[in-house]
């Protein structure tokens, strides 16, 4: 792949030329979209201040999907950065030179959070200290979608007026995959790494929460620090001189959903990005579970009126036929403190075993997580993570080391308790 580079009136463009081995369509989820993508710089920053490892981590992060053979980039990246990239074995990165001066925060450097407006982004903005500055990613809407950036944008502006660093910059990335969506997971980060210089950034900081770095509530516990993404990602990102940031690693999305309730701009927060600001869409999978998750959270009586709604929503159901369920573990939590008697959410609790387990340790924060949290804010952050919600006891983490739902997955009495649920929404 030939990647090249300009930048005109604050506007970056990246370009992607394929070559005969590359990979237009790497599975059959999907393929490649536009040939490149644009960043709208913030005022001030223009190609020159964009340190040329940080610029070859993006474009990294943007076609190593579709890349087989080569990346050739437009310039030259330090040494230090080359080695991160031999972590890759589909294709080699070819640099121009190799005499660029690798990326040194400054010792004023400041924190950054690839920020998204939602609930974990949030709870890790409350961890972390006052002088983070968020990055969001401004994303163009193009024809019929049901994205509405209108609550992501409120938040942001809220946190403006409240004194906070809010960086809101605009680009179409997304659009390089088709269907649309993020090239890879990291690639939201994407507008915070091509500032990282001219901002003196030290870190990028994530709201990956413990169900995506360890795998609660996949099929088996796993140990992030010790597996390709990280080896990955945080490699290349480490090589780049801004380490990943992790502050929220350890921590469930019941965790993260009680550290927004109990703080002071935790309730600006959304996850829906359907509906509108403090107006969820009430029509996604989302919705059905943070709605119950925060009902419990606030100790809040849940209504049969308000389960015969979310029952009826149609992704809701698409996604409880699932065998196991998309969060599973999170409904497992709720549902064990439900003590209604409503007949599709008792059906629930027994599916996802709810009337046998209660998963307490979602509640504190896995200890083993702090070397994912920077050094520069790690002490900080811990002590803000015990005072909110906790930390688990040897008990818990044996617990969440164990959490493994291959029993269940092959358990006939479970697929036939499965497929009773699936009869009774359908």
């Amino acid at each position: 792949m030939i990647v090249g580079v300009e930048e005109e009136k604050g506007i970056l463009s990246i370009s992607f030329r394929l070559e005969e081995s590359d990979l237009p369509k790497p599975t059959e989820k999907f393929q490649i979209g536009q040939r490149g993508c644009k960043f709208h710089l913030p005022r001030g920053v223009n190609k020159e201040e964009i340190h040329p490892d940080h610029l070859a981590l993006v474009i990294v992060m943007l076609c190593s999907p579709f890349c087989k053979g080569r990346i050739r980039l437009p310039g030259g990246i330090s040494r230090r950065f080359f080695e991160s990239t031999k972590i890759f074995s589909r294709f080699d990165v070819e640099p121009d030179h190799f005499s660029v001066e690798p990326y040194q925060p400054p010792d004023s450097a400041k924190l950054a959070l690839s920020f998204s407006g939602g609930v974990d982004s949030t709870a890790a903005l409350a961890l972390m200290p006052e002088n983070t500055v968020c990055v969001f990613l401004d994303r163009p809407i193009r024809g019929k979608s049901l994205y509405d950036k209108d609550a992501q944008y409120h938040i942001c502006e809220e946190l403006i007026g409240m004194g906070r660093e809010v960086l809101m910059i605009d680009s179409d990335l997304e659009y390089i995959r088709d269907p649309v969506g993020f090239p890879v997971d990291v690639a939201n980060s994407a507008p915070a790494v091509l500032i990282s210089q001219r901002m003196g950034f030290n870190s990028i900081a994530f709201g990956t929460i413990l169900e995506s770095a360890y795998g609660i509530g996949h099929e088996r516990y796993r140990e992030y620090s010790l597996g390709r993404h990280f080896r990955t990602w945080g490699g290349l990102f480490s090589g780049a001189g801004i380490p990943l940031n992790l502050v929220v690693a350890g921590i469930s999305e019941v965790g993260t959903s009680k550290i927004n309730v109990s703080h002071n701009f935790g309730s600006l927060s959304q996850s829906c990005i359907r509906g509108k600001r403090m107006s969820p869409c009430l029509n996604c999978w989302k919705c059905f579970r943070k709605i119950l998750l925060d009902k419990v959270i606030r100790d809040e009586e849940i209504e049969n009126s308000l389960l015969d709604e979310l029952f009826e929503i149609k992704e809701a159901r698409h996604f409880l036929r699932s065998f196991p369920i998309k969060h599973e573990n999170i409904l497992t939590w709720i549902t064990s403190r439900y003590a209604g008697n409503h007949k599709l959410m008792l059906e629930l609790k027994h599916r996802v075993r709810g009337d046998k387990m209660t998963l307490e340790w979602l509640e504190y924060w896995n200890p083993e997580s702090a070397n994912l949290i920077h050094e520069t804010c790690r002490e900080s952050v811990i002590e803000n993570i015990i005072r909110e919600i906790g930390c688990m006891d040897e008990e818990m983490l044996e617990e969440m080391k164990n959490w493994d739902m291959g029993e269940m997955l092959n358990s006939e009495h479970y697929s036939s308790i499965h497929q009773d649920f699936i009869d009774s929404i359908s």
